[in-house]
């Protein structure tokens, strides 16, 4: 059989000023009382992995099988060491796209690790998600990045950030009076667009094109939003 390929890899924010905050993390780690907030598949046969210097007969698991925190603690430390390690050897390397920095390791396998770097990768994901964030990673990075991924981080806003604003916005307001509602949620679009009431209608249809280079009644989704009389003008003005 074949080496397979295996890779793994872990995001940071790409325009933060700071790089990852390892210690932050050891701190945090000292705060946490749940150990179910660690992720490990094997529990017994991680930690052995991790701690190799355990006692053969202490008791890593409770009766019910939970993980003591005071070895999900120190395997925690190891784990975030490790993981220091790796991204900053030449194991792992990172690029950079959609605004996430992805750290990346790996290599042809035959069902070993391909590097400690990425056995070190992996193995943070099995940290308390808290950690990982208060270190400045991001554990889901499917998802555009957002100021609140990048937990306080110099970043600029985005799309996603501006819809969760208004969403909450919405979602928490028992009354939606027209006039007023409308006003805020033109000043949270104007914060990553031109911002609604700027322009007028035909004007600021036009200046959307332009910028974004395409004829948004061109779009099943998007002209169902283009107010009719805006859309009747421009028809009217093409045909001139």
């Amino acid at each position: 059989m074949g080496a397979s390929m295996l890779t793994a890899t872990i995001a940071f924010p790409a325009e933060s000023t700071e790089p990852p905050n390892f210690d932050r993390g050891r701190q945090l780690l000292e705060e946490i009382t749940d150990a179910s907030l660690f992720t490990f598949d094997e529990p017994e046969a991680e930690l052995e992995k991790l701690l190799p210097d355990l006692d053969d007969e202490c008791d890593l698991v409770d009766e019910n099988g939970e993980v003591l925190i005071e070895y999900a603690r120190r395997a925690g430390l190891v784990i975030i060491n490790n993981l220091e390690e790796a991204l900053n050897s030449r194991e792992a390397t990172f690029l950079t796209v959609a605004g996430y920095r992805l750290y990346i390791s790996g290599g042809p396998s035959n069902g070993d690790n391909p590097t400690n770097a990425t056995q070190g990768i992996w193995d943070a994901y099995k940290l308390p998600e808290s950690v990982l964030l208060a270190m400045g990673f991001i554990p889901d990075y499917e998802l555009p990045l957002s100021r609140m991924n990048s937990r306080g981080a110099s970043m600029p806003l985005t799309d996603t950030d501006v819809v969760d604003a208004i969403a909450l916005g919405l979602g928490t307001s028992p009354q939606w009076p027209g006039t007023d509602t409308l006003k805020w949620s033109a000043e949270a679009i104007g914060k990553v667009r031109d911002e609604p009431g700027n322009a007028e209608p035909i004007g600021y249809l036009k200046r959307w094109s332009e910028r974004y280079g395409f004829d948004p009644l061109s779009s099943t989704f998007l002209s169902a939003y283009v107010n009719e009389g805006v859309d009747e003008v421009d028809e009217e003005e093409s045909e001139d």
